[in-house]
């Protein structure tokens, strides 16, 4: 069965209305007449799922399909999950002659049986009486956000993986409402083989497997190959035999 895309509304909205109601109607019909097809075909019909020429990835690549397929032709679809969510608040406030000082801070706890995480909000925010102090601003807000989640944080295939990932989302700083300090998406995840960092999508650096992975370094002291061979800067850029 072929279904063919609706032509382009044209017209009045009125008009337009009844042009997609007409198709909406026309491809009900068609649905039909498909499911009807499907139930004469009966369980007689057999499908192969594809699988990788690759013996060491033939497995997976078959699941996967086999999942897909299952789900594409299901009969039935029912998931079941339990969860939780709740959300706490705190604020403080203190106000004098110089000025006033507001902090906000939120957590939204959310739990269900993949994993459990934690949301937070953060804001504070300075005005200054400049009659009563001498401030180089008026109004200075800071505002953040993160989370901390604990259960399942990727896949490996149809293997969950297992572990913590924390992440910084948007940071600013504005001072007289021009934003002086912006940072967005920083986050790392631990699980029981890797530990890695991540800005934004990028994956920066990671270790595992008693190896770290780093795109650039900035070595603030000095390095040591082995316990034989030193690296610094002292005095320069020197490289020392420190073994026997």
């Amino acid at each position: 069965m072929k279904l063919n895309p609706p032509d382009r509304f044209r017209g009045t909205p009125q008009e337009q209305l009844q042009q997609c109601y007409s198709y909406l109607f026309r491809l009900h019909q068609q649905l039909n007449s498909a499911v009807t097809a499907l139930e004469r075909v009966g369980p007689a019909t057999t499908v192969t799922v594809a699988q990788s020429r690759s013996p060491a990835a033939s497995g997976t690549g078959e699941i996967q399909s086999l999942k897909s397929l299952i789900i594409r032709n299901a009969t039935l679809l029912r998931r079941e999950m339990e969860k939780l969510e709740t959300e706490l608040r705190g604020s403080y406030v203190a106000v004098s002659d110089f000025g006033t000082y507001l902090e906000e801070i939120s957590a939204r706890i959310e739990a269900d049986p993949t994993a459990l995480t934690q949301y937070y909000s953060f804001m504070s925010s300075i005005q200054a009486n400049l009659e009563q102090v001498e401030s180089s601003f008026r109004d200075y807000l800071v505002r953040t956000e993160g989370y901390i989640r604990t259960g399942i944080v990727e896949y490996e295939g149809e293997i969950p993986i297992f572990g913590v990932a924390v992440g910084q989302g948007l940071t600013t700083v504005e001072v007289d409402g021009e934003t002086v300090v912006s940072s967005d998406h920083f986050r790392s995840t631990f699980t029981a083989r890797r530990l890695s960092f991540w800005q934004g999508d990028t994956e920066v650096a990671y270790l595992s497997d008693n190896r770290l992975y780093i795109t650039n370094i900035t070595v603030l002291g000095a390095m040591d190959f082995g316990g034989k061979w030193s690296l610094s800067h002292t005095g320069g850029f020197t490289v020392k035999w420190t073994g026997a």
